[in-house]
């Protein structure tokens, strides 16, 4: 692949939902959320499991973007976005890139800044399942991390989301090294049938071993994604 094809790659992302007027759950002030395709997790109560849903289809046409599917540079979703640009300065807000894992669009991220300037506060919203030059990448840009953690007991994690823990285990401590601790919302989850309220303090006293001072404790709603393996198991038990 060509440079210039490399550098055009980097500045287009699929995207499943663009959400304005959010406040209160994605940072500072009002904040617009940005959902992109694609995670390597695979959890069992996945809020936006589409996420992992094939983003082509073929039709009539041939060859064509899903239905809520959304392709843009990084240009077309500034367009989009800079609408709220008054609502984003007067309150210190701006976007929050989720979906899916933003950490998989680094360098688009990255170019987007570079567009939108330092005025928009960027917040991530991300499991931390990525390399460690991801976040090295990413730590300059962003001026929030929120990282969804799942459970810091590793057998736990590795049931809840098909993914073995130590990925993310070596990404806290990187984030650590490169972003300041004040910078970060550890998101601790209580996660019904998976771990329970003993776990979730043990991983709050782990987390905060390590040097995290931020904590958001949430309760998971129990819903059956698609995705996960042991479902994609039972459906293929079932069809059997």
């Amino acid at each position: 692949m060509k440079s210039s094809d490399k550098h055009q790659a980097f500045r287009l992302a699929h995207i499943f939902a663009i959400d304005r007027l959010r406040m209160g759950t994605d940072g500072h002030g009002i904040t617009t959320l940005v959902c992109f395709m694609g995670c390597p997790l695979r959890c069992a109560y996945c809020l936006n499991d589409r996420c992992h849903e094939e983003i082509y289809s073929y039709g009539n046409n041939g060859l064509s973007l899903k239905k809520e599917i959304i392709q843009l540079d990084v240009n077309e979703l500034y367009d989009r976005v800079k609408v709220d640009d008054l609502y984003f300065q007067a309150t210190g807000g701006g976007i929050c890139f989720g979906g899916g894992e933003p950490t998989r669009y680094a360098s688009f991220i990255e170019e987007f800044r570079r567009i939108c300037g330092n005025v928009w506060k960027i917040t991530l919203e991300t499991s931390l399942y990525c390399p460690e030059d991801t976040i090295r990448q990413l730590a300059p840009i962003v001026d929030h991390w929120i990282v969804d953690i799942k459970d810091i007991n590793h057998v736990i994690y590795e049931r809840y989301t098909g993914q073995p823990s130590c990925i993310r285990d070596h990404s806290l401590s990187v984030l650590l090294q490169t972003c300041r601790v004040k910078d970060i919302t550890m998101k601790v989850p209580l996660i019904p049938g998976y771990n329970t309220d003993k776990d979730v303090d043990y991983s709050l006293d782990e987390l905060e071993r390590m040097g995290f001072t931020n904590f958001e404790c949430v309760r998971y709603l129990q819903r059956e994604s698609k995705y996960h393996p042991q479902t994609k198991g039972l459906q293929h038990e079932r069809k059997g």
